[in-house]
């Protein structure tokens, strides 16, 4: 999938849904014909009080590596939604 030149920008925080279903959520580090790297990527997924997110790589260190998305494995993109972009950057923040 070729990303429209000013559609998504570095630092956006966007939702990618990949061909396994998956739905992650991360900010937009780089993107080219090849595909998305996110820093601090999380999965959505639904809980008993609505939708959660959780780190997308337990074995990922997020504040020293971004993860790379092939662009073959996403089916679409689209900048988070507002609630689930500040419940993202409540969750990724440091306190």
């Amino acid at each position: 999938m070729l990303i429209e030149k000013n559609k998504y920008s570095i630092g956006d925080i966007i939702n990618l849904k990949l061909v396994s279903g998956d739905e992650i959520v991360g900010e937009l580090r780089d993107h080219d014909i090849h595909g998305y790297s996110l820093k601090k990527p999380c999965m959505v997924i639904t809980s008993a009080d609505g939708i959660g997110l959780v780190q997308a790589m337990f074995g990922l260190d997020p504040e020293k590596e971004n993860l790379f998305y092939k662009d073959n494995h996403v089916i679409t993109v689209c900048h988070t939604h507002e609630p689930m972009r500040d419940h993202y950057i409540k969750v990724t923040t440091a306190e």
